[in-house]
């Protein structure tokens, strides 16, 4: 049995039902046409309002929780928020929840600001319009309208329906409790600024901030806003990839030795033998590189042929080693390149140096 919240997701996910107990919706060819991105609807999959809300102007925002280096996964998001930000000419507010990890994973202070900064020049390498993207950390530079706007959010939410919402314990910590506050501030800020929706990229597990902001949008004399859900993307041993385990992703920051290490030994469908291989064909619904050559690359065409039998596994997996190194090298030049542009997003970084 599946469970999905959002600090924890464990089993088979079926979305289907899932979608259907959030009350959301599935998007459909029409609405993924307008959107004009080839990951949707595969894996940005389901959503709320989405199709009212890019009839007008609208901002878009969506988080990070900066516990660890960035992975594959999280360079999807980003490269999504990228694609909406220039086909909508819409304004990017991109807040960093790293109080959020002193609370909930308990890590110091030190390590949050660490990956702060580590996180930042992924998303900076990115190409984010600076005069259109907005970030904020809030541990580093919090706004006060922000916090005044979580405040009066927090006087609409009673404590029984957050621990509800959320899972939450009794025992659990003031300040967790007090984080969907946080957290839906975050969401409905653009829309105090400058007076249109915000629609949220989101993972599904973390639906579940946006159905509580939505419940106190209006409360606050703001508009709902919507979002725009994506599956899993699974992790290179076959379960979910995971930032703390570090065989299921592949970061940002790993080298070529590393890479080709956890590619080699990633999970396929590949068949005992060669022989058996050839005349069965790969198992492509659980094998991990053809999703990754289908998600990531668009390669329809060689995952086919792996379910033919045509390419054998590791094949598949030397020529998926091949894209990969070359769209994160060509990101690691980038991202070393943004170290000179954390002025123009965080200037209380500008001057950081990691330890």
């Amino acid at each position: 049995m599946a469970q999905v919240d959002a600090y924890d997701v464990s089993g088979d996910v079926d979305y289907d039902k899932l979608i259907k107990e959030f009350g959301a919706k599935l998007i459909d060819d029409k609405l993924a046409k307008k959107l004009d991105y080839p990951l949707v609807p595969n894996l940005y999959f389901a959503h709320r309002d989405l199709d009212t809300i890019i009839k007008k102007k609208f901002a878009i925002i969506t988080g990070r929780g900066p516990s660890m280096n960035m992975h594959l996964g999280h360079m999807i998001l980003w490269k999504f928020m990228k694609h909406l930000q220039d086909k909508f000419d819409a304004h990017v507010f991109i807040p960093f929840s790293d109080d959020e990890k002193l609370l909930a994973r308990g890590l110091s202070k030190e390590h949050v600001i660490r990956m702060d900064y580590e996180n930042l020049l992924d998303i900076i390498a990115m190409g984010y319009d600076p005069k259109k993207t907005e970030i904020m950390l809030d541990l580093v530079n919090m706004k006060q309208e922000v916090y005044n706007l979580a405040i009066e959010i927090s006087s609409h939410m009673t404590a029984n329906t957050i621990r509800s919402a959320m899972g939450f314990s009794p025992e659990s910590t003031i300040g967790l409790q007090f984080y969907p506050a946080m957290q839906a501030a975050h969401i409905l800020y653009p829309s105090q600024k400058l007076g249109v929706p915000t629609l949220v990229p989101i993972g599904v597990d973390q639906d579940v901030f946006v159905k509580l902001t939505r419940d106190v949008a209006e409360k606050v004399g703001l508009p709902k806003p919507g979002d725009i859900m994506s599956k899993f993307l699974p992790g290179l041993t076959g379960n979910k990839m995971s930032s703390s385990k570090h065989e299921t992703a592949i970061f940002t920051t790993d080298n070529y030795k590393t890479v080709k290490k956890k590619i080699m030994n990633a999970f396929t469908g590949g068949r005992p033998t060669v022989e058996e291989h050839r005349r069965l064909g790969c198992e492509t619904s659980v094998c991990v590189v053809c999703k990754y050559q289908a998600l990531l690359f668009q390669d329809l065409d060689i995952v086919k042929r792996c379910a033919k039998g045509e390419v054998l596994s590791g094949e598949n997996k030397k020529d998926l080693l091949e894209k990969v190194w070359s769209m994160l090298e060509l990101h690691q030049e980038k991202r070393e390149k943004a170290k000179d542009q954390v002025k123009k997003f965080v200037p209380e970084l500008s001057d950081y140096e990691p330890k």
